[in-house]
């Protein structure tokens, strides 16, 4: 079962315009995880989508110095305000509709001082855009603040996350906060069964190894093998139900550290993953895992040359007259769960394959760190990408370590 739920918070919102321009949003995906990574060490998970989107939220009442920094990151060409998020508003309208094979739910909120004038064509071009909501809070009272905040997004992820906000990381000077919340569930196509899941060592980056639960499964479904540099990986494709959205997984070799395989991370080597990958017949062992993570995209921002909109004086003009306003922090939190369903429904229809190690002429065993990106695939856009380097023994979903 594979659950995702992130809720991006004060600087949030990303995505792919439409097939053309996967190029262009791709390289911004590629940017923000190397510049991820450099302030994190161990396991990561963010949303390139929720991502974007904030800064869209941002873009749309930004001008001069602060609207060029934006532009020039997300790779956004010279357009009327706002129409670069057009298709995105079309994505997430398609994407809605099918609840049956999928949930994804996204919500919007602004959260404004009481008193705080915002220019009425910002409102609406954000709810026309982001179909955001406007919420008055006083910020004065940063307790309340955060427990009126953190109880929208509990809401808003079915309960998953929980004190979102605590009342230290609002101050007296805090004016607008941009608040998103994605939530995504989804079945396999080919689900893993979970009378095959076994113990299994993982060795952690650090080389010492932990029991962790390993799903096993042997599947025809899109696979490649790849060799550069003297580096060899393998990326495994595996497709929900409805083939509309993807989780790839990039598997270094044995000997080959995952930050080799990060420094050939660029656009034109994420795209060459999506479309040189192939059927076929493939054993696989995957960890069942959860990671839960919150970010600070600040430093990450930073040094993707976004600098101006956190500080004061920042001509942030098209969202209100005031002077005051300017980002104090872009924060993400997001929980991550992989298991052998896909989903919490019982009535899947996902195809039960028996484990045949014997005849699988491919062997995909992700028992040391690896790379994971969740596409949509009608527009490759990326929803969510990460790294697993470390896996602690715990237990998930009520079946601890010694059931297996």
């Amino acid at each position: 079962m594979d659950k995702i739920w992130l809720w991006c918070l004060l600087l949030i919102f990303s995505g792919s315009q439409a097939s053309t321009l996967a190029q262009k949003n791709t390289e911004f995906v590629a940017d923000l995880y190397r510049a991820v990574c450099l302030s994190h060490e161990n396991n990561i998970i963010f949303s390139p989508l929720g991502t974007t989107l904030v800064l869209g939220m941002i873009q749309l009442g930004a001008k001069g110095k602060a609207l060029q920094q934006i532009r020039q990151t997300l790779k956004l060409q010279e357009t009327s305000a706002g129409e670069e998020f057009s298709v995105l508003k079309s994505f997430f309208s398609t994407i809605s509709k099918k609840k049956q094979e999928f949930t994804f739910n996204l919500a919007n909120a602004l959260y404004l001082q009481e008193g705080f004038t915002v220019k009425e064509r910002y409102l609406h071009s954000n709810k026309k855009f982001f179909q955001s909501a406007v919420k008055l809070v006083d910020f004065q009272d940063a307790k309340a603040c955060a427990e009126t905040i953190s109880t929208w997004v509990e809401s808003e992820t079915d309960g998953k996350i929980k004190d979102m906000f605590s009342g230290e990381e609002f101050g007296p000077l805090t004016r607008v906060v941009l608040v998103n919340a994605l939530y995504f569930k989804g079945d396999w196509k080919q689900k893993f069964r979970k009378e095959d899941t076994e113990l299994m060592n993982f060795t952690k980056k650090d080389g010492s190894t932990v029991k962790i639960p390993m799903m096993k499964a042997h599947l025809r479904t899109k696979y490649g093998y790849f060799s550069e540099s003297s580096i060899n990986y393998q990326v495994l494709e595996l497709p929900y139900k409805d083939d509309e959205f993807s989780l790839i997984i990039i598997l270094p070799a044995e000997d080959v550290n995952i930050e080799e395989v990060e420094k050939l991370i660029t656009a034109h080597k994420i795209l060459k993953w999506f479309s040189e990958i192939h059927e076929e017949e493939v054993e696989i062992s995957l960890p069942r895992f959860k990671v839960e993570q919150k970010l600070d995209f600040k430093d990450a921002l930073y040094a993707l040359n976004i600098t101006e909109i956190f500080s004061g004086g920042c001509d942030l003009s098209g969202i209100t007259d005031s002077s005051e306003i300017y980002v104090s922090h872009v924060m993400q939190k997001v929980f991550f769960e992989i298991n052998e369903d896909g989903s919490e429904a019982a009535t899947s229809t996902g195809i039960h394959v028996p484990v045949i190690m014997s005849l699988a002429r491919n062997q995909f065993i992700a028992n040391h760190p690896f790379l994971f990106i969740m596409k949509d695939n009608p527009t490759e856009s990326i929803l969510f990408m990460g790294r697993v380097t470390n896996l602690d023994n715990q237990k998930r979903n009520g079946r601890d370590l010694n059931s297996l």
